[in-house]
């Protein structure tokens, strides 16, 4: 299996089981429960899934511009996700701490795959090189 399929498989268990957590809250707690929540794991997993594609399409090049190309999108989409979460929480008042919320543990569990998926795909293409 190839690496993009088992990391792309991976990610969309992730995203099921967030998407799922988020419906336990509704029934759980339904005060806390705002659609957004199941939509941010969706945003995540898009923004996750093209972040890694395109850093590890840049290791094929030069290992400078690999580590331009992973500082820039780093940079780029930490700045994306400030404008999401600052655009939603000043037109969504009223939901801005629950949403705030949701979204700070999106951002973290994807944060953690996203860089234990980078570890291992850097440990294999060497183990592969050697």
């Amino acid at each position: 299996m190839s690496h993009f399929r088992k990391y792309y498989a991976l990610l969309v268990a992730l995203t099921a089981l967030l998407v799922v957590a988020s419906f336990v809250v509704q029934k759980q707690a339904p005060q806390n429960f705002i659609v957004a929540l199941p939509l941010t794991a969706l945003y995540f997993a898009i923004v996750t899934g093209l972040q890694h594609w395109f850093v590890v399409n840049s290791t094929k090049k030069d290992p400078r511009t690999f580590i331009r190309n992973f500082l820039g999108a780093t940079i780029g989409v930490l700045f994306l996700h400030l404008v999401v979460m600052a655009t939603y929480m000043f037109t969504h008042m009223a939901q801005a701490k629950i949403f705030v919320v949701g979204f700070c543990i999106g951002y973290a569990a994807y944060l953690v795959f996203e860089t234990v998926a980078l570890i291992l795909f850097v440990r294999n293409a060497r183990k592969k090189q050697d």
